[in-house]
C-alpha cells in the first residue's frame, strides 16, 4: 500500500486516508514533518466568505516561508458553510521545524500544543455570538 500525495487547496478538509495517515504495508505508522503542513507565506490572505483580506508584513512572511513561525488555521467545517476561522501564528524551534512524527495518534496534537503562540486573527460570521465564539 503506497502513499497516494493528494493536492489541497488551502482551507480544504481531507480524510485522513487522503493524507495518508495510516498503516504503511509493513504494518509499521508512517511518518510526516508538521511543519511541512503549515499554511504558506503569501502576499495577501482572503477570506471572501467572511469578508476579511489581509497582507502581512515581508519581514513576518519571511519568518514563516524560513519556518521560524507556524501559521495554522482551524475553520468550520467545508461542507457546511463558512462561519469561522481562526488563524494562529506559532513560533517554532528548529526541534519542532525539523520534527518528524507518527501520522497515526497524538503526535500532531503534542507538537502543536508546545509550540509558542504569539499571534491570533479570528474571523467570525456576524451573528455568531460571543459565547459561541469562545468555545472555539
Amino acid at each position: 500500500m503506497g502513499v497516494k500525495k493528494v493536492k489541497i487547496k488551502e482551507g480544504q478538509s481531507i480524510s485522513s486516508e487522503e493524507e495518508g495517515m495510516s498503516i504503511n504495508a509493513n504494518g509499521k505508522n508512517e511518518t510526516f514533518k508538521p511543519s511541512d503542513y503549515t499554511l504558506e507565506a503569501k502576499k495577501e490572505y482572503v477570506y471572501e466568505y467572511l469578508g476579511l483580506k489581509f497582507k502581512l508584513s515581508d519581514k513576518f512572511r519571511n519568518y514563516i516561508a524560513d519556518k521560524k513561525i507556524a501559521m495554522l488555521d482551524d475553520q468550520s467545517p467545508i461542507d457546511k458553510e463558512l462561519k469561522y476561522a481562526i488563524l494562529t501564528f506559532e513560533k517554532m524551534t528548529e526541534e519542532q521545524k525539523n520534527a518528524v512524527i507518527e501520522k497515526m495518534g497524538d503526535g500532531y496534537k503534542n507538537w502543536q500544543n508546545e509550540l509558542e503562540r504569539i499571534g491570533t486573527i479570528g474571523i467570525f460570521e456576524k451573528n455568531t455570538s460571543e459565547e459561541k465564539n469562545l468555545k472555539l
